[in-house]
């Protein structure tokens, strides 16, 4: 080769180096140094360019999506974490690019020496405790393995034996059942080991506990509150501001609730007030009184004191439990003109009274709330639409729900709008509203893309449409459901797109919709809007589910929350991006709409009169 050629190539090399272009990588979730529960795997997804160039983190090769979105589902390990990005240069004229995103597998470490750990210490119960006769009170405590430990509780309890499970761990269990006779206020727990080593077990406060002889009696002081079956159980109960409840234990933040000798439920101490101790409060029924209301009826139900209640709709049958109640209703007034509420009957159970609400048509909805002159029952009957096309849903209100807002959620209950701040730069201590996608697409944003269409789609079809929000404003999941209703609505839908917890496997099982729904008047709706996504929406089929949804749990209408797809994975929210597939969506919620109501197929245009084709 001449020199001149050589030279010359030599030349070109620094200009070769300085064409190609650098590669981009952006990674959406996890976000820089965030803290992720301890898990062996999760997810990391975001976005490169080019998409075809070969992409790698900590060695694993990862596929991106045509337009450059990926997720990715590797091994972790406890404590400081990266995942170390690589898109390579190949044969597509980008340079090399690199990209270390750092996140915490697991609890931080604790900065500074180690605290010293005693040697016997209480792990259970860590908090004050009212207990009644029957109760256990089950203590564990950790330290030296292989020792002789006891605990005492006041002077009803004093060094009951704990057992070494297993033997040599250092994790002492014991257990105290509450007999009769057993008396006090502010007994102290405590552990101790036996033999010469006397050594007080210390725990992080002081544990305290009461032993019942008269219920502690507390009032709702919120306006609405949940009762569960168990401490971290389903909610059973649902009930309003000065309902009067009886309490016989408290524990971990949590106060027991004695509805019935044989059924008990649990409410958070924060919602409700103690007003004294004795005896559970006592009421009875008097009167019942109906009258139609529109499609529906309202019965008004003469009690004396706010007690807790249960409602149950099955059937043609809306069952009203009324506890700490006796029966003793002498009238039921009817109304001639009630066309919804047929008859109803009572009866005495132990502790409590049973009205169950015979319904002569379809039950559309209800609510039970204390009012000034007893427990009002509000029954809402179908209402009346029109059925005909081409306004077929006229007459029907629906509450449209974009699911949730353009505010950062912040600790003590802060919020920042997100304009304020990109999602990059969000304050520390804040964290995103609802999913992202690896294309950096947020799900409020797509919910209300598509409420706006649905809206379009439902008032073209003669339906009055509210919205829960319709721009930037904050809307606390609390209040969609009382907009809805204040709103007049008769039908609520909220609008949300998936995502999942974690260390979670995205690849493990299909990702695609799902349509929720709580209580049983609504599940036909639910049914109704799956059947046409089944039929018009060609992503995988999470199915019809039942789902203790705070929006879903709504009784005054039928109520169902829809996942339309899945933002994390890069070929759904590409799809959700594209104003084609969103009016697909909002044509299947709105065909599964008129399926519920009942509305008869949309008549075919009736060709225009011409001549008739010759043969040839």
């Amino acid at each position: 080769m001449k020199y001149s050629t050589i030279l010359s190539s030599l030349l070109l090399v620094p200009a070769l180096a300085a064409a190609l272009q650098a590669g981009e990588i952006k990674v959406s979730y996890p976000r820089e140094n965030q803290p992720l529960p301890l898990v062996s795997r999760t997810f990391i997804f975001g976005t490169v360019s080019p998409a075809t160039a070969p992409f790698f983190i900590n060695g694993e090769r990862v596929r991106p999506h045509t337009n450059g979105g990926f997720i990715a589902y590797l091994p972790v390990n406890p404590g400081e974490f990266s995942f170390n990005c690589e898109l390579r240069e190949g044969a597509t004229g980008y340079a090399t690019t690199f990209l270390a995103r750092k996140v915490r597998i697991g609890p931080a470490a604790q900065n500074g020496a180690e605290t010293p750990r005693p040697a016997l210490e209480l792990v259970s119960p860590s908090s004050d405790l009212e207990l009644s006769q029957g109760d256990y009170l089950n203590v564990h405590a950790a330290g030296e393995p292989g020792r002789e430990v006891s605990f005492s509780l006041g002077s009803v309890v004093e060094d009951e034996k704990m057992v070494e499970i297993p033997a040599g761990s250092g994790r002492y269990y014991g257990s105290y059942r509450v007999r009769e006779g057993d008396r006090g206020r502010g007994l102290k727990l405590t552990a101790r080991f036996g033999g010469v080593l006397r050594h007080s077990g210390r725990s992080s406060r002081e544990v305290k506990v009461d032993i019942l002889d008269k219920f502690t009696l507390v009032e709702i002081s919120t306006d609405s509150v949940n009762l569960r079956s168990a401490e971290d159980g389903g909610y059973v109960l649902f009930l309003s501001s000065g309902v009067k409840l009886a309490s016989d234990g408290r524990a971990g933040g949590m106060r027991r609730v004695w509805l019935t000798p044989s059924e008990h439920a649990w409410v958070e101490e924060s919602k409700v007030s103690a007003v004294g101790r004795g005896a559970a409060p006592r009421t009875k029924t008097g009167s019942i009184r109906l009258k139609a209301q529109g499609a529906g009826s309202s019965a008004l139900v003469t009690v004396y004191e706010k007690v807790p209640y249960s409602v149950e709709h099955e059937g043609d049958t809306l069952r009203l439990k009324l506890y700490y109640t006796r029966l003793h209703t002498n009238w039921v007034v009817y109304d001639s003109s009630d066309t919804l509420v047929g008859k109803v009957d009572m009866r005495q159970g132990a502790g409590y009274a049973e009205l169950n609400f015979r319904l002569a048509r379809e039950l559309w909805g209800y609510n039970v709330a204390y009012g000034p002159r007893g427990l009002q029952v509000d029954l809402k009957g179908p209402p009346a639409m029109s059925l005909k096309w081409p306004k077929p849903l006229e007459g029907l209100k629906v509450a449209l729900d974009p699911g949730h807002s353009r505010f950062y959620k912040c600790r003590d209950n802060a919020r920042v709008p997100m304009k304020d701040f990109t999602y990059d730069a969000m304050p520390e201590g804040c964290w995103l509203d609802g999913a992202v996608g690896p294309m950096a697409t947020f799900e409020v944003d797509v919910n209300l893309a598509l409420a706006d269409k649905l809206r379009a789609r439902l008032s073209q079809l003669g339906a009055a449409v509210y919205m829960t929000r319709s721009g930037e404003e904050n809307v606390e999941l609390t209040d969609r459901p009382r907009l809805a209703v204040e709103n007049g609505g008769d039908v609520f839908i909220s609008l949300h797109n998936n995502a999942i917890a974690d260390g979670e496997d995205p690849f493990g099982s299909p990702r695609g919709f799902s349509v929720y729904h709580y209580h049983p008047h609504s599940f036909s709706l639910a049914r109704s809007v799956h059947r046409s996504f089944l039929s018009g929406i060609k992503l995988p089929d999470e199915g019809l589910r039942f789902g203790d949804y705070h929006v879903a749990r709504m009784t005054q209408m039928p109520s169902i929350l829809i996942e339309h797809a899945h933002m994390i994975m890069p070929e759904q929210e590409e799809l959700l991006n594209t104003p084609a597939f969103q009016e697909k969506l909002a044509g299947a919620v709105a065909a599964g709409l008129l399926d519920f109501a009942g509305a008869p197929p949309q008549p075919t245009a009736k060709a225009a009169p011409g001549k008739k084709r010759e043969k040839r």
